[in-house]
């Protein structure tokens, strides 16, 4: 009985913190999590960008090191734009982020998709089985920037 209570009393506490942590989440600092999250998409599509252009000797091991990190992290930035995210510290975001959800969702999804077929593509070790697939999550990250960031 006493462990179930100890049990019951730590499961409180632990939502207590989650709840606390959450409940702390500013603007200013959704913001920058999703600035760092676009960052560190940008960090390794642009090694891959060189190999693809042949601007860089191609590297089958990092490659997929780096498309791996991208169907990682392709998944984070969007919880950084929760509601009073459009301001609150410096921004590129278009207010249509929050007027069209519905197709910034879509692009989002579709960043997963493609990046999910570049992991498996560079799995392959091939640079031009890659070249298609790298080409589709450029062309994703291009759309969403069109119509969402400010230049």
């Amino acid at each position: 009985m006493q462990r179930a209570v100890k049990v019951c009393i730590g499961a409180a506490l632990a939502a207590a913190v989650v709840t606390t942590a959450v409940a702390q989440v500013t603007p200013d600092r959704a913001i920058k999590y999703r600035q760092g999250a676009l960052q560190v998409l940008g960090w390794n599509m642009g090694p891959m960008g060189a190999m693809v252009k042949g601007e860089r000797p191609y590297n089958k091991d990092e490659f997929l090191q780096r498309a791996m990190n991208i169907e990682h992290v392709a998944a984070l930035p969007w919880e950084g734009f929760g509601p009073g995210t459009d301001t609150g510290a410096p921004t590129k975001a278009k207010p249509e982020i929050w007027k069209d959800a519905a197709k910034f969702k879509q692009y989002q999804d579709a960043l997963q998709a493609e990046a999910a077929k570049l992991v498996a593509a560079a799995k392959l070790g091939n640079l031009d089985a890659v070249k298609g697939p790298f080409g589709a999550v450029g062309k994703t990250c291009s759309n969403c920037h069109d119509d969402f960031r400010s230049k």
